[in-house]
């Protein structure tokens, strides 16, 4: 099965989980599987309000001098998460995600020419820790966290990116910028669904610590060459599913 179809297998499991289903009632005491020493995985996706920061500066040829800026829209296409958890205390958890996410970006002109890209997709590698507040609701069942995200991006492979001149032929480049560093604020709950699973739901704003940055060659220009740097930036809300050992 394609990795599309399987998060939106995720999303729309997760959607069924909080809309048409009633909680079933709780066995034990809530929570009880949640506290110091205990450990959860999980799985999630969202939708994200994302955009990102170009910055071009030529470095040769008819280049050399010139520098721009420009901002793009990162229209979400797909998105999903793999997560652990373990709570070293009661109210406090630290935890290792891997997500991917897929997204299509506007095209940008932060010089004298316009690319445009592919749809592409990034993967992010997380730490994430959590501060969770008392339960509250009925039953108990509902538990709201905030939190802070590190996340490491390796990479981001945009493809063969179009490049449209004003006064010459139209050419393609690669387009592969390096990993970079991000954090994140986060606000959240989880709400107890059974005795071993809650449903979970928030949003984290996310900004870059580092920006990702390549050197692009363009031989329609005689071999010019210029540095660029993305900064991406953005809202993401978030729904997921976690057990707890």
């Amino acid at each position: 099965m394609q990795p599309k179809k399987i998060l939106s297998a995720l999303a729309a499991l997760s959607l069924a989980s909080c809309i048409n289903l009633t909680p079933p009632p709780l066995e034990r005491e809530d929570w009880s599987d949640m506290g110091e020493g205990t450990s959860s995985y999980g799985v999630s996706s969202g939708w994200a309000f994302y955009g990102a920061e170009i910055q071009a500066a030529g470095t040769g040829g008819v280049l050399a001098g010139e520098s721009g800026v420009d901002d793009t829209d990162l229209a979400p296409r797909y998105g999903g998460a793999f997560k652990v958890n373990h709570f070293f205390t009661d109210d406090i958890s630290v935890g290792l995600v891997a997500e991917l996410r897929s997204f299509e970006a506007d095209p940008i002109a932060p010089l004298s020419a316009t690319l445009t890209a592919d749809p592409f997709e990034t993967m992010h590698f997380l730490i994430s820790g959590r501060y969770w507040l008392d339960p509250r609701g009925k039953e108990n069942r509902m538990r709201p966290f905030v939190g802070m995200d590190l996340s490491y991006i390796p990479g981001v492979d945009f493809g063969s990116v179009r490049v449209d001149y004003p006064t010459f032929p139209t050419e393609y480049v690669d387009i592969d910028a390096d990993g970079y560093y991000s954090a994140s604020a986060v606000v959240g709950a989880s709400y107890l669904w059974n005795d071993h699973m809650s449903v979970d739901f928030g949003a984290f704003y996310e900004f870059p610590l580092t920006a990702g940055g390549t050197e692009l060659t363009f031989p329609n220009l005689g071999g010019a060459t210029a540095e660029v740097e993305v900064a991406p930036e953005g809202l993401i809300c978030f729904f997921g599913l976690s057990f707890y050992l």
